[in-house]
C-alpha cells in the first residue's frame, strides 16, 4: 500500500495535470503553434513544480525535520526536490507530448477548415 501513495497516486495525479494545463493556459479557438508551444512550456514548469511541492509532502510524511530543513536551506533543498520532481517527469513528460501532438493536430485541422470556409484565402 505505501508503493501506492508514494509512486503511483503520485505519478497519476501529475499525468493528469499536465494533461489538463494546456487546456487551461491556451484558448480553444488559438491557432498559433507559439501559443501552443507557450502553454506546454509552462505547463511543464508548473507540473515541475507541482512535483516538487508533492516530493515535500510525500517526504515529510516519511521523515521527521524534511520543514525545519527546507526553511534552514531553502535553495539547496528546494534544488533536491526539485530534482525529485525530474524522476516523476519521466512518466508525465511524455504525457504532455502527447497532449501537445493532438493540440497541435487539431489546430492544424481547424486553420484547414477555416481557409476553406473563407475560399482558399487562408
Amino acid at each position: 500500500m505505501t508503493n501506492l501513495w508514494n509512486m503511483a497516486l503520485p505519478m497519476l495525479l501529475l499525468g493528469g495535470f499536465a494533461a489538463l494545463m494546456p487546456n487551461l493556459l491556451v484558448r480553444k479557438s488559438n491557432l498559433s503553434q507559439r501559443a501552443l508551444a507557450r502553454a506546454v512550456l509552462a505547463s511543464a514548469l508548473l507540473t515541475l513544480a507541482a512535483g516538487a511541492l508533492m516530493s515535500v509532502v510525500l517526504y515529510a510524511r516519511i521523515n521527521e525535520g524534511v520543514l525545519p530543513q527546507l526553511l534552514a536551506a531553502p535553495l539547496e533543498r528546494t534544488g533536491f526536490f526539485l530534482g525529485r520532481s525530474t524522476l516523476f517527469a519521466l512518466f508525465w513528460g511524455p504525457v504532455l507530448g502527447f497532449v501537445w501532438l493532438v493540440k497541435a493536430q487539431e489546430m492544424n485541422r481547424r486553420a484547414g477548415l477555416r481557409m476553406v470556409d473563407e475560399g482558399g484565402r487562408g
